[in-house]
């Protein structure tokens, strides 16, 4: 007798994806539908519904001071999956690790179903904010070296994690669920309970710029990294089903990709971790700031790279899209002593005005949101999760309403309605209807997003 199994209707509103099993044997055929897959994936409890988009909602943010209760409260209402950025907390006197614990512990008492995930760089970025980085700094051993024999720094003060070092690779996969102090808890929970997974930064092939390291031990390093990953996610896996972020997807290509793999736009981590993200959804490197309009068919590719990764595996892994407010090509997100924010392309070259106060980045917000709703919905999938804020990464930035002061942040006070109308599930994939122009339906929607006039995208409610 033969086993065959084919997949049934990608587009079905259930989780886990069906499929259908026939066994074949001389005299007959038996058929049977099977759910799941015979290889590593993400529990089903990672999947969104289709009931309306704020069940697709995730943020990535860091509070300088632990959220209040009415912060709380809002984030754990909007949102379905959070990840706790590095330096949470640093404002409250509190060290990342027992920031994040504190603020997982306050949001699954408002909503036990809410995931939340540890921000952990593999490239040390904010490492002095954690607990765990009064370890590293006393193990050189540790720590890149450059082929001179020079230590590699990730910042000023701060070296890179040599991944092919076995005891540094077990220091980095002890500190999500180390809790206090290595016991594994924290004020008696075990974190395991509270931390649902990791945001690994930093996932990318790395060069080490300026630093010269050879080609060979970048590809080794990387390998290592991978491996690193690999175990982090095994670890969450059997440990409550949780999920490694990798962030993640890029569209920079060569020099910035392993050059065993150019094409690969980083897709490739998903081999060794269940979830990856696209950070630089249609900014940046998605930009062309001389004639402050979207680069269109890097854009269309980066869409295609999506589509391609939320089908890996039979649709097994999760997918994130971080969405912004505009055409970012710089960082400049706030005026200071050497001008004002910049962020957009020049206004001589088209590009908008940079927001400079909360009045005009909430202008911002609402002016964008049709199109990165669209952009998301038109490769929406029961794996795909995506975000939409203002600035990397304080949760004073678009994140959270503010409960308590409606007008001290930039957020909409109303939030985004269209976010709780009804939706209902994707009736087929997107249709290309001209260059760079798709639709989409579902069954109380229809999408239209236009890369070419990006505010011309919608999405109408039927």
């Amino acid at each position: 007798a033969t086993l065959r199994i084919y997949g049934i209707n990608h587009y079905s509103k259930f989780y886990p994806p069906l499929y259908l099993a026939i066994i074949h044997t001389p005299m007959s055929v038996f058929t049977f539908v099977v759910l799941g897959v015979c290889f590593a994936h993400a529990d089903a409890g990672w999947y969104h519904g289709w009931g309306t988009a704020s069940e697709s909602t995730f943020a990535d943010f860091n509070a300088n001071e632990v959220l209040t209760d009415p912060q709380v409260t809002f984030a754990a209402s909007k949102y379905r999956i959070l990840s706790l950025e590095k330096c949470t907390g640093i404002g409250s006197g509190l060290k990342t690790e027992h920031a994040i614990y504190e603020t997982a512990m306050n949001l699954k008492q408002k909503d036990p179903s809410i995931k939340v995930l540890f921000y952990l760089a593999t490239d040390q970025q904010g490492l002095g904010c954690y607990e765990a980085n009064t370890s590293f700094m006393t193990h050189p051993e540790w720590w890149i070296t450059a082929d001179n024999g020079s230590v590699v720094y990730s910042n000023a003060k701060t070296p890179y994690l040599n991944f092919s070092v076995p005891a540094a690779r077990a220091w980095w996969l002890g500190i999500p669920l180390g809790g206090i102090n290595g016991t594994g808890k924290y004020k008696g929970t075990p974190v395991s309970t509270l931390v649902d997974g990791v945001l690994a930064d930093g996932a990318g092939f790395s060069l080490y710029s300026p630093a010269h390291i050879d080609t060979a031990r970048l590809e080794a390093l990387d390998d290592a990294k991978k491996s690193m990953l690999k175990s982090l996610q095994d670890q969450f896996t059997k440990t409550n089903g949780g999920i490694v972020m990798a962030n993640g997807i890029s569209m920079y290509g060569p020099p910035n990709a392993d050059p065993r793999y150019p094409d690969d736009h980083n897709v490739r981590v998903l081999e060794f971790t269940n979830a990856v993200m696209n950070e630089h959804t249609a900014v940046f490197e998605s930009v062309n700031p001389q004639n402050a309009s979207l680069r269109v068919e890097t854009v269309s590719q980066n869409l295609d790279v999506i589509i391609e990764a939320s089908h890996m595996h039979n649709g097994t892994k999760l997918v994130f899209l971080q969405t912004w407010p505009g055409m970012y090509c710089s960082t400049g997100f706030y005026p200071n002593a050497r001008g004002p924010a910049k962020v957009y392309p020049p206004v001589a070259n088209g590009g908008e005005p940079t927001p400079q106060n909360n009045t005009a980045w909430r202008h911002a917000l609402r002016e964008h949101f049709a199109f990165n709703f669209a952009l998301f919905l038109s490769v929406a999938e029961s794996n795909v999760y995506w975000m939409y804020a203002g600035v990397w990464y304080p949760s004073n930035t678009g994140y959270i309403a503010c409960p308590e002061d409606l007008t001290s942040c930039p957020a909409p006070p109303e939030w985004y309605p269209d976010l709780e109308k009804p939706l209902g599930a994707p009736l087929g994939p997107r249709t290309l209807v001209k260059p760079y122009v798709w639709t989409r339906k579902f069954e109380h929607a229809v999408v239209y997003l236009d890369l070419n006039m990006p505010m011309n995208s919608s999405v109408t409610f039927i």
